[in-house]
């Protein structure tokens, strides 16, 4: 038997359905990552800033018994 010509325009629609999710996806995700990072920046300028603040600090030395 043959195949029916219908599949190929099937396949067509599948892979741009595919196409058009994921750029869809991307629009959505890329902003939200682009957000993301510069909050996740600033927290390791803060976090990296209170650590040269508490390495700053004057320690007080071990003791011994």
């Amino acid at each position: 038997m043959s195949t029916s010509t219908n599949t190929t325009g099937m396949t067509f629609w599948k892979v741009l359905g595919v196409i058009a999710v994921a750029l869809i996806a991307l629009a959505v995700l890329g902003p939200l990552l682009e957000g993301l990072f510069w909050i996740a920046l600033i927290a390791l300028a803060l976090y990296g800033g209170y650590m040269l603040f508490r390495s700053n600090k004057k320690s007080t030395p071990p003791t011994t018994y």
